[in-house]
C-alpha cells in the first residue's frame, strides 16, 4: 500500500511539475517585450480600454479617470519619444499635456507635469493584439523607490474584442498583476492643439494682409 501511494504522489508531482512548465511557457507566449525604436508599432493615438494595478493603493488612482487617450510621436532623437496625453476625470475636468520619453531597448522613463506636480514613470511595452497598445507603467517615488505598477491596454478606438480582453487578463497574470480592472470610457477630452490651431491660422493671416495691405500715398 505504502509503494501505490508513494508511486501515486510521484505521479501527482510529475503532473504538478508539467503544469508548471507549460504555465512557464504560455508565460512566455503570451509576455513579449517590444523593442522601442522607430519601427515600433506603438505610435499614434490611442485610447485606454482597460487597466489593473499590483498593489491596492493604485486602485482610486486609477479610478478617479473616466476615459484617456495618449498619443505618441517619434522625435528626430531616436532615443526620445514624445507624448501628448489626455485624461477626462471623474468629475468631467479634463486634463491634458505635453511629455517627452527617453526610451532605451525595451524601457522608457517619462515625465509628467500635471497641475503644478512633477512624477515620473519608467515604462515597458508588450507585443499584443492588433491595433492594440500594451504598456507596462511603473509610478516611482520621488527617491526612485516603486509605487506600484498598472498594465495598461489601449486600442485605436477604445473598443476590444472578448477574446482580445481574456488575453489580456492572461498577460496580466503572468506579469503578477491583481484580477482587478478599471474600464475607460470613449467619452474623450477634446485636443486642446486642434481647437488652438484655427486661431493661430487666423493670427497668421491677419499679420500677413496688414504686411501686404499698402496704403496710397
Amino acid at each position: 500500500l505504502s509503494g501505490a501511494m508513494a508511486a501515486q504522489l510521484v505521479v501527482a508531482l510529475l503532473a504538478f511539475t508539467s503544469l508548471s512548465v507549460a504555465s512557464e511557457l504560455d508565460c512566455k507566449e503570451l509576455v513579449k517585450p517590444l523593442l522601442l525604436d522607430s519601427h515600433s508599432p506603438i505610435y499614434g493615438k490611442w485610447v485606454l480600454h482597460v487597466g489593473t494595478w499590483d498593489k491596492q493603493g493604485l486602485q482610486s488612482d486609477l479610478s478617479s479617470v473616466n476615459s484617456s487617450w495618449v498619443e505618441l510621436s517619434p522625435s528626430s532623437d531616436s532615443g526620445v519619444i514624445t507624448v501628448y496625453w489626455a485624461d477626462r476625470l471623474k468629475d468631467d475636468k479634463c486634463l491634458q499635456g505635453p511629455a517627452n520619453a527617453t526610451v532605451s531597448g525595451t524601457t522608457s522613463h517619462t515625465t509628467f507635469v500635471i497641475n503644478g506636480h512633477t512624477s515620473y514613470h519608467d515604462g515597458k511595452y508588450y507585443e499584443t493584439c492588433s491595433d492594440c497598445l500594451l504598456s507596462e507603467d511603473t509610478t516611482l517615488l520621488p527617491d526612485g523607490k516603486s509605487k506600484g505598477r498598472y498594465l495598461f491596454l489601449f486600442t485605436r478606438t477604445g473598443n476590444l474584442e472578448p477574446s482580445e480582453l481574456d488575453t489580456y487578463k492572461k498577460q496580466a497574470e503572468c506579469l503578477k498583476f491583481l484580477p482587478e480592472y478599471h474600464f475607460g470610457s470613449t467619452h474623450l477630452c477634446p485636443d486642446e492643439r486642434e481647437s488652438a490651431s484655427p486661431s493661430i491660422s487666423n493670427t497668421e493671416s491677419d499679420q500677413t494682409e496688414e504686411n501686404t495691405d499698402v496704403s496710397p500715398q
